[in-house]
């Protein structure tokens, strides 16, 4: 075994977790916002409660609760991954910055921490692609098959 096939083998494992990881989070945070999960609201009164506190309009709203379900799914088995990282990316931008950042740094305090290395996770994804153990991964080979026979 060639150490080129040792160091993609082992970066295909890596992005595995990293993408686990992340879509796990992330998805468990979008049905909590469905009142799943000791979610203490329903989608409606999640939407309400943005747009009056923190000035979000409802349809951002939606948007980022769909980035969290979705994206967070999509990270876990590989599949639309650069734009389900795509999803998180922005909707991680806007809760670092609009939500949090006035808290300051630490997560104790409400501060940006948190969602800030969620945004670069899923940036480091979005750059990367998901990796070799993917559903990706698979439909690109297959696809390089089926262009390379004709």
């Amino acid at each position: 075994m060639s150490k080129e096939s040792v160091t993609a083998g082992a970066a295909g494992v890596g992005l595995l977790v990293l993408r686990l990881g992340l879509g796990s989070v992330m998805f468990a945070h979008g049905l909590q916002k469905l009142g799943v999960f000791g979610g203490d609201r329903d989608l409606n009164t999640t939407i309400q409660r943005w747009q009056e506190v923190q000035g979000i309009p409802p349809w951002l709203g939606y948007l980022a609760i769909t980035a969290e379900v979705a994206g967070g799914l999509g990270l876990i088995i590989g599949l639309f991954g650069r734009l389900a990282a795509f999803g998180i990316a922005c909707t991680m931008a806007v809760a670092t910055f609009k939500v949090h950042l006035p808290n300051g740094f630490w997560n104790s305090d409400r501060g940006f921490e948190f969602p800030m290395i969620l945004m670069i996770a899923a940036i480091a994804l979005m750059l990367t692609g998901m990796g070799s153990i993917s559903l990706d991964s698979r439909i690109a080979k297959r696809m390089d098959k089926t262009i390379g026979s004709k």
